[in-house]
This record gives C-alpha cells, sequence and structure tokens, in this order.
C-alpha cells in the first residue's frame, strides 16, 4: 500500500486532552517529560467512558517490554483512581480525576452512575486489555487468524534466526562463491572485502528486519560485467618495465621539470612520496593493488594531471612512464568499478535466494522470529486473499494508540495504515500517534524518521506539549537557547524543536547521597589563552579560580 502524502497541517495544536476529537488521524508530538503518557491515559479513560469501549478493544501498543509494562500499569492505576472517587463522591487529591469526570459529563453526556459501570467492567476485565508491544499485537493478530496469514496454527518464536540465517547463506556460498563459479578475480576482492557467509547473514538479516525500506542498486548491475583481468595485468608489466629498478628514470624527469608545474600541486616532498608508492606497488607485483590515486598521490606522476598542472608558455617534464602510468591507474579504475558491480550483483542475488531459503526452512520447522510477525501480518493484510482481514482487526480493535511512535519503520506503519485507514481522505482511525522524532535521531533505535514525517503529513491534526513536568527551569531554558539558535538544527525539513516552559509538578531538588560529606561541587573557569589548549594538570594551574560554589 502506498502512502498517500498530504501537505502538512498549518502548525500545531496545544493538546487539552479533555477535549480534543476522539477520531480520525491524531499525531501527539511532544518533548521528553512533558506528560506523553500522562495524556495517552487520559485518552484510554475517555474512549471507555465516552465511546463505551471494553478494554479489549484499546489497541495500546508500544517498543519495549517494560515500556509495556509500565503503560498498562499507570492506565489500570487510572482507572482505579476514577473508580474511587466515583463511588465515595468525595473530593480528588489528584486534579486529572475531577477534570476527566466534568469532561466526560460535557463531552458525551454520560452522567456517574454510568461511568463507575464502564469503569467497573473495563477493571474487571483489564486482564485482558490489549496492550501490546508492536509484535506482541502482531503474534496475537497471526494466532487468532492462521488461515489469513497461510501459516501453521502452532508456530514456535525463535527469539534469534541467526543460525538459520547463517544456513541459508552458506549454502549460496557454496554454489556461487566456493565452488569455483566466480572469476578469481572477484574472489579476491570479495576476500579484500572481508566478506563471508557471516557477513552476509548479517547484511540479509538487516535487509529483512526492513523489508519496506527502499533498496538502491546502481546501474547497470549484470553478471556479464566486464573485467578486463588481462588488460590491466599488460599495462601493470609495461608500466613497471618503464619504471625500472627504483624508478629513478621518471622520478628523475618529473623533478627536474618542477618548475614548469604548478608548486601548489607539485613539490619535491610529494614527488618522492608518489615515487614510493609506485615502487611498493611494483615491487608487490600485484595489477589489483595500485596506488590510490588520491591519497599516495600517485596521479602526480600521470601524463594527464601534469599536462593540466603545467604552467603558461612552459613545456611539461615528459617521460614514457607518464602515459603508462595513465594507462594502469584508468584500467585499474575500471577493473576495481567492475569488481564493485560484480560484487552487488553477487550480493543481489543472494539476498533474493538466500530469503527465500530462509523464509522455506521456517515453515518447514515451524518457526518464526519477531521480525517474521510483523512481515506475516503484512503479507496477510496485502496479498487480496483475505479482504476482510483489516476490517476483522478493526472491529477487534475500534481505536489504537501508538506510543513511541518515532521509533516505527515503513513496515510497522503500513500493517497500521491498512488496518485504520491512515492516508485515506477522510482518514478512517480513531488512530493516535504519540512520539517524539527528536528520539529517535539515535542509529541504535533502528527507526525511520522519513516515515515518521509522512504519518505527520497525513494527520488530520497534529497536536503539541508545552509544559516540560520534569526538567528544572534553568535546563529547560538552556535547552530552548540551544535549540533555537538554529531552526536547522536537526536537518530534516519538518523536523523542528518546539520550545517548552516550566511545568506546574514540583521538582524536589537534587542532592548527591554518594559520600557521607560530599564536597561542594564547584565551577571553575579557565584564563583566556589566545585559543590554546589549557595547559596539562590544568586543575593545579595557579591562575584558575573558583568562581561559583553550589
Amino acid at each position: 500500500m502506498s502512502m498517500a502524502v498530504a501537505p502538512d497541517v498549518a502548525g500545531t495544536i496545544d493538546l487539552d486532552v479533555f477535549a480534543c476529537p476522539l477520531d480520525g488521524l491524531r499525531l501527539i508530538e511532544a518533548s521528553a517529560g512533558t506528560g506523553k503518557t500522562w495524556n495517552l491515559c487520559g485518552l484510554y479513560l475517555r474512549l471507555l467512558l465516552e465511546k463505551g469501549l471494553d478494554a479489549p478493544q484499546i489497541l495500546v501498543v508500544t517498543f519495549t517490554n517494560a515500556a509495556t509494562a509500565e503503560l498498562r500499569e499507570r492506565i489500570r492505576s487510572r482507572i482505579v483512581d476514577v473508580l474511587a472517587y466515583l463511588q465515595r463522591g468525595a473530593s480528588a487529591a489528584d486534579p486529572f480525576v475531577a477534570r476527566l469526570v466534568a469532561a466526560v459529563e460535557n463531552n458525551a453526556g454520560v452522567d456517574r452512575p454510568q461511568m463507575r459501570m464502564r469503569l467497573e467492567a473495563a477493571l474487571h476485565t483489564f486482564d485482558e486489555a490489549a496492550v501490546f508491544t508492536i509484535h506482541g499485537f502482531c503474534q496475537r493478530a497471526l494466532s487468532e487468524t492462521p488461515f489469513a496469514a497461510g501459516l501453521p496454527f502452532s508456530l514456535d518464536l525463535l527469539h534469534d534466526d541467526q543460525p538459520l540465517r547463517l544456513e541459508a547463506v552458506s549454502d549460496f556460498w557454496r554454489r556461487h562463491v566456493a565452488s569455483g563459479a566466480i572469476s578469481p578475480a572477484l574472489a579476491d576482492y570479495l576476500a579484500q572485502r572481508r566478506d563471508s557467509p557471516a557477513t552476509w547473514a548479517t547484511l540479509l538479516g538487516r535487509l529483512m528486519a526492513k523489508s519496506h525500506s527502499r533498496v538502491v542498486w546502481p546501474e547497470p548491475l549484470g553478471s556479464a560485467t566486464a573485467i578486463d583481468t588481462p588488460g590491466l595485468a599488460a599495462a601493470f608489466e609495461r608500466a613497471g618495465q618503464l619504471w625500472g629498478r627504483d624508478g629513478a628514470g621518471p622520478t628523475g624527469a618529473l623533478l627536474a621539470g618542477l618548475a614548469a608545474l604548478n608548486a601548489g600541486s607539485y613539490k619535491e616532498d610529494s614527488v618522492l612520496g608518489a615515487a614510493r608508492a609506485w615502487s611498493e606497488c611494483f615491487a608487490r607485483a600485484d595489477p589489483f593493488h595500485a596506488p590510490d590515486p588520491e591519497a599516495s598521490k600517485a596521479r602526480l606522476f600521470t601524463a594527464d594531471f601534469i599536462a593540466a598542472r603545467k604552467r603558461n608558455n612552459q613545456t611539461p617534464p615528459s617521460h614514457p612512464f607518464f602515459h603508462a602510468a595513465d594507462d594502469v591507474l584508468a584500467r585499474h579504475a575500471s577493473v576495481t568499478q567492475a569488481l564493485h558491480l560484480a560484487r552487488l550483483y553477487l550480493l543481489r542475488r543472494m539476498l533474493d535466494e538466500s530469503g527465500a531459503a530462509l523464509r522455506q526452512q521456517k515453515r518447514r520447522q515451524r518457526v518464526q522470529s519477531f521480525d517474521d510477525m510483523l512481515q506475516n501480518v503484512d503479507a496477510a493484510l496485502t496479498s487480496g486473499d483475505f479482504p476482510w482481514l483489516a476490517e476483522s482487526l478493526r472491529s477487534r480493535y475500534p481505536v489504537a494508540l501508538i506510543d513511541e511512535f518515532q521509533d516505527t519503520d515503513p513496515l510497522q506503519y503500513a500493517i497500521f495504515s491498512r488496518i485504520y485507514g491512515a492516508g485515506e481522505a477522510p482518514a478512517a482511525g480513531p488512530l493516535f500517534l504519540v512520539g517524539d522524532p527528536k528520539q529517535a535521531i539515535y542509529s541504535f533505535r533502528n527507526a525511520d524518521l522519513h516515515t515518521y514525517l509522512a504519518a505527520r503529513r497525513q494527520a488530520g491534526a497534529r497536536y503539541t506539549l508545552r509544559h516540560n513536568q520534569r526538567s528544572t527551569a534553568d535546563l529547560i531554558a538552556a535547552s530552548n537557547a540551544l535549540f533555537t539558535a538554529n531552526p536547522h538544527a536537526f536537518i530534516l525539513a519538518g523536523l523542528n524543536y518546539e520550545p517548552v516552559t516550566v511545568g506546574d509538578k514540583p521538582r524536589p531538588p537534587f542532592t548527591d547521597h554518594s559520600e557521607e560529606n560530599p564536597a561542594a561541587p564547584r565551577v571553575w573557569r579557565l584564563p583566556p589563552a589566545n585559543g590554546e589548549h589549557p595547559p596539562r594538570g590544568a586543575a593545579k594551574h595557579p591562575a584558575l579560580r573558583p568562581t561559583a560554589r553550589q
């Protein structure tokens, strides 16, 4: 399913969790410490009370087991708090409770006896509440509809499919690499790249984990790419003969003609360094290890480079080796590019064949990995054989709240898009996405910010939370100053920093109890040193003095 992209909604709206509509596709985007979980609990209770939904009907998805457990407990505690308030009729210590009850009365006309009845039912069935990780949700969906996924009724969970991946890739390697089916030049190139069944099995795992990510291969990419190794070997041999035992002829000719060449490129030290690179190359007698033209300055000995760097009205130095060097480096670059394309062709073939073999092996063994769960649900939703599946899941879970949405990827979002109609006009929903894209910039989270931004453009409304309830006022001010100084600090268009203010939640003072009598922290100011680094052992430098004590 392609994701239709609409223009960005104009600006953001401050979220009022007690009044915002409970329909459509809505994005709540806020920084850490601004109460995302607090507001998510408020939305959950409103759905229970205003929409009359049961706890197992409200799908809540987050991305770690720990976060799932915490979220489940926070929601349950809120239900208990509000129910206690309704049962005893006294004032609530937590203002959230009274505000929620008043909002439900005003928004939906639900009276307090009805609220109490719905919350009691939710509490009794809360063990069946649909609060899952994304993998837990997919596992539940597959177990309830195995026919739609074309899967066995029972599949064992494989926590790590690396051994099976390695087995599939090793089989490919035996047939296409170790068997001698590839040229010796390509085999040597693979060895240079440190390719092996183990490294390629890792690449296969990365691709299968991101099945909806776009893979860009260079064109043309085919097995018939010509690798002119004989031509390179002949050029290398001729150049070696012209170089001689120590390169004295070409080097002397170049040094003698330095006055006719651009002094910025041609210096004696540079020429001698390039000569050493050529000598080492010919000493190895390996045409596939020609010197790097840039790093080794080997191009200083090529006729084309010499001609381009000659001074006006000057005759550049000349030697037959200079043209031979051009030929060697050009042929080496051509062969290297051909080997690069041949390797990619082989790699793409491995990904296709070994990926298919791995999937078949898992079916035979009746196992699935965490990534397989997502892919199997996605395949069932997109196959066209079971058009009722999306509607069935949506009937089971009429509304979804996706927490930590910044950690999503194209596959995960595609699943929710197909179930809840995201990207359609109007978006079916109700689907609430809660997250902070600034927290997804670290590569270890494996998030896809482009997917996040596409979902943002599809949202019918985008909300933000502006009051930080966790950090101190000074830290908040410093963060605002730092990240508003450069509007493009996060590089991607649309990935901006929203300034926050200090919330009204009390903050306990920070006290260090790590030592019985801790020394008071000090701030040290280094004296100006004309841009130089402070001296070693600066903490003891006599010019240093404490400027503040806390």
